[in-house]
């Protein structure tokens, strides 16, 4: 297993196939992704993980500096074997350091408890962003 910093490029397809299945590639790229950093876990040549995180203050948090994460996604036939914490914590590890205060996400409520076994804490009440299902906002203090 080798978990790295990657491009853009080759986060959309990871992506679309779990994310946005019925959505275009086109339709998977994020306007900030020419900012974002993008952290892929591999098995072998194969990318099995990916997320995504860009800078983005929320107003619900008063620190400024703040950088969302997005688009974290895991190969169907390998989630739950630890390969989207891998990728989670190298994007923790760059951030921590750059002295980011903080990360957030709006976590689908499937993925809570992964982002809760990473020291993340649930920040919202659930609600649904039309189209994907219902979320919860989360944070990570770094």
């Amino acid at each position: 297993m080798e978990v790295r910093q990657i491009s853009t490029a080759e986060c959309i397809p990871l992506r679309a196939k779990v994310l946005r299945p019925f959505h275009t590639l086109e339709d998977c790229a994020y306007p900030q992704d020419p900012i974002a950093v993008h952290f892929g876990c591999f098995i072998g040549s194969a990318l099995v993980s990916i997320v995504t995180a860009h800078p983005e203050d929320k107003d619900l948090f008063a620190v400024k500096g703040q950088w969302r994460i997005r688009g974290m996604a895991t190969q169907p036939e390998v989630q739950g074997k630890g390969y989207g914490g891998e990728a989670l914590k190298a994007l923790l590890a760059w951030a921590r350091a750059r002295e980011l205060p903080l990360l957030w996400c709006n976590a689908r409520e499937m993925a809570i408890p992964f982002y809760l076994r990473h020291g993340f804490t649930v920040e919202s009440e659930l609600f649904d962003i039309k189209g994907i299902g219902a979320h919860k906002i989360m944070k990570v203090q770094l």
